[in-house]
């Protein structure tokens, strides 16, 4: 029993805020990043499905439309990166 309550004192004392500091880490915020980056990864793996695999892919066959709307997307986040890296530059001189 005594293993166990020094256990679970060293578990708590993680969660525990030991001054203005350190770092702090709120489980609301870590689920979140979870949920955001499992949902990124989703969007992520159907983008690449239903360019590459859906019907045959690339615009071939009954999934053309699919396979192109795809595209469209995939080119809309490609630009979308490229503009959140380099946010004073819009490629315009």
């Amino acid at each position: 029993m005594k293993l166990l309550a020094k256990a679970w004192g060293a578990w708590a004392g993680l969660f525990e805020e030991e001054g203005d500091d350190e770092p702090r880490f709120d489980p609301v915020h870590l689920a979140t990043v979870l949920v955001a980056v499992l949902a990124t990864v989703g969007a992520l793996f159907w983008l690449l499905w239903a360019l590459m695999v859906y019907e045959g892919g690339w615009g071939s066959g009954e999934g053309r439309l699919i396979n192109l709307a795809a595209l469209a997307a995939l080119l809309g986040v490609a630009e979308a990166l490229r503009r959140a890296d380099r946010p004073g530059r819009s490629g315009k001189k």
